[in-house]
């Protein structure tokens, strides 16, 4: 496609050479003037870019050269050879000084294509929209379309892109854009489901977010209610120590007058038994004998009930040391 637009337009550009060209006289020799633009013209055949720029923008320095064709084929070779902010100011030198050309509707297009190389998408959207709008009937019309969906999807206006895409293929069936605005159209629609994806997963991990935060601030709070049970356990056992040692303490005074009581008995039973034993023998042997057993079953009971109060005691005195 590319080849069969650039012999239409080396054809073209030399027919207008032909016809506004200055005519010399005869046998005289091609002035400088000419042989660089016939130069630039070989070196565009040939698909030298970078010569023909060169020849043609030398070419063009010549007031007898400085025509649309010139222009022209030089703005082509420089989109060729991706110098397109040259492109861009002799596109814009075109439109400000050849504006009734017949090259004026391809200037026009090619500026919107420009743009587009250059990134400035909403620029190329409405340079190639009026293109459009002026010339529905040129056989550009088509790739403008596409170049026109392709500056939408690059903006992100992909339900704007995808409209342009649908109307080329729908229109210009033949047209050689048609595969590759078939393709944008695919990419569209995957970028959706995409994007639908990304979004049901964002949706997801915002409610296992909170789902997590609500988890994190339940154990929290169980937490705090574990401790606090816990503490309030240790506080009631604190106290019950307390309380045994209280008891213990009280029970091992109780033993120790017991013990003191339990000696005083023994003492008392002991002293007045041998004083009283010689009373007994001469009285009556059979009262003092009485007597005798009476105080020594008195001295039994009192050291059991001891006895009994020690144990006790001292089984207090284990619980204490098992809690």
């Amino acid at each position: 496609m590319k080849h069969r637009i650039r012999k239409m337009l080396f054809i073209s550009v030399i027919s207008g050479i032909i016809l506004n060209s200055t005519v010399f006289a005869a046998g005289t020799v091609e002035s400088a003037s000419m042989t660089a633009f016939v130069e630039g013209c070989n070196a565009y055949s040939e698909g030298n870019w970078k010569e023909s720029i060169f020849m043609l923008k030398k070419a063009a320095s010549y007031s007898e050269n400085n025509t649309p064709e010139t222009y022209y084929m030089l703005i082509s070779a420089e989109i060729y050879a991706k110098e397109n902010q040259s492109a861009l100011s002799d596109c814009n030198y075109f439109v400000e000084n050849f504006s009734d050309s017949i090259y004026m509707p391809q200037i026009q297009y090619l500026r919107g294509k420009v743009l587009f190389n250059l990134g400035e998408y909403e620029n190329s959207i409405v340079e190639l929209s009026d293109f459009c709008h002026q010339y529905e009937s040129h056989s550009m019309y088509p790739v403008a379309l596409y170049w026109i969906g392709e500056a939408l999807f690059a903006c992100e206006k992909y339900d704007e892109a995808q409209s342009v895409f649908e109307r080329l293929i729908a229109d210009y069936p033949d047209n050689s854009k048609v595969a590759a605005a078939q393709f944008k159209i695919e990419s569209i629609a995957q970028r959706a489901r995409e994007e639908k994806l990304l979004y049901l997963l964002k949706q997801t991990g915002e409610e296992y977010l909170a789902a997590k935060e609500d988890y994190e601030k339940q154990l929290k709070l169980y937490n705090n209610d574990a401790v606090y049970s816990t503490r309030q356990k240790l506080n009631e056992a604190q106290k019950k120590n307390e309380d045994l040692e209280e008891q213990v303490r009280i029970l091992e005074q109780q033993i120790e007058l017991l013990k003191k009581d339990a000696q005083s008995v023994v003492e008392a039973n002991s002293e007045p038994a041998a004083s009283n034993q010689k009373k007994a023998l001469s009285s009556d042997s059979g009262r003092g004998t009485q007597t005798s057993a009476d105080a020594s079953i008195a001295s039994y009971d009192s050291i059991k009930i001891l006895k009994e109060k020690a144990l006790q005691a001292q089984r207090l005195l284990d619980e204490k040391t098992e809690d």
